[in-house]
């Protein structure tokens, strides 16, 4: 507690920041326990930047495909420093972010760190699954329309329009005419409009980057087997400059990217749930856009810089 109180965190805000790890929306649950309301949106606010599970595979993915195999000192693997490098920045700017916003949010109360152990008793079965079923059906009914209208949305996207052949070419799908639409936004990052349109389903999940990539890649090549996703990656050649589309700097900047950005529906739809206001998920939505921007764009424009020298 002592150790939160200077982030302007709460000691039982360590529980759902561990949570964060797996999933944010567990974490933004659990922070009921937090008597504060200023300690308990703070950490909502800052949950979504604890790297999930969901941006593992889009780790793996980068890492494996344009981080070399190669060991600092023959000691540590640099893959696995990457790795651990993108878990550490996010964690650390949430607590940056949580000082940061302990200065301007107004306190209304300044509860002390006292829990009552209760006592331990064999839980009932009866009442574990009775609550599990009221937990859940609140989660279905709360959070699940809102879930299920922005997935209705964003499969219409990427489903439509079809050819002649009642097929669809990702390429020509409103995602795809939206991914090309935001191209000239996200080329200072290093992205193209392949990336563009995985960042706009990833707002369904994160890990969805990958099957979307995948998909698009199977549809270029306009093969029947399952294209080598990183082979076809680091094969990728951008027609406008001749030279590969991908390489570490840009795999790089997209991580960073995917660290800060304000990807996952849930996420809000249960901050909204949980705030009884859309006031602070568009204003998560919006901070962590930018800060996304704004590192990927240092990350890819210094790396490109270094290159050139």
């Amino acid at each position: 507690d002592k150790f939160m109180r200077k982030m302007g965190l709460h000691g039982k805000s360590i529980l759902p920041i561990m949570s964060g790890y797996a999933c944010a929306i567990p974490g933004i649950i659990s922070t009921r326990t937090i008597d504060s309301w200023k300690e308990r949106l703070i950490t909502i606010l800052i949950l979504p930047l604890v790297s999930c599970s969901a941006r593992l595979p889009v780790y793996v993915l980068m890492i494996g495909a344009f981080i070399p195999q190669i060991y600092i000192f023959n000691l540590i693997g640099l893959q696995g420093l990457v790795m651990v490098i993108m878990y550490f920045i996010g964690t650390i700017t949430a607590f940056v972010l949580a000082k940061i916003f302990s200065k301007f949010l107004s306190e209304k109360s300044n509860p002390t760190f006292i829990m009552e152990l209760p006592p331990y008793r064999k839980p009932l079965l009866r009442s574990v699954l009775k609550q599990v079923y009221s937990r859940g059906k609140l989660f279905l009914i709360d959070a699940g329309k809102i879930i299920m209208l922005i997935s209705i949305i964003l499969w219409l996207l990427v489903s439509f329009p079809k050819n002649e052949l009642g097929e669809v070419n990702i390429d020509q799908s409103y995602a795809g005419k939206i991914g090309h639409t935001i191209e000239p936004i996200i080329e200072p990052l290093g992205f193209d409009w392949k990336i563009g349109i995985g960042l706009i389903t990833s707002f369904a999940a994160r890990e969805v980057m990958v099957s979307t990539l995948a998909t698009i890649y199977n549809v270029a090549d306009e093969g029947d087997d399952i294209v080598n996703l990183k082979e076809a990656m680091k094969n990728d050649i951008n027609p406008k400059t001749g030279k590969n589309t991908y390489n570490s700097i840009v795999a790089l900047s997209l991580m960073i990217f995917y660290v800060y950005a304000a990807q996952c529906m849930a996420t809000f739809a249960i901050v909204k749930t949980e705030t009884n206001t859309w006031k602070w998920p568009i204003f998560m939505i919006v901070y962590m856009s930018i800060l996304a921007y704004a590192m990927s764009f240092i990350v890819y424009q210094t790396g490109m810089w270094l290159l050139a020298l």
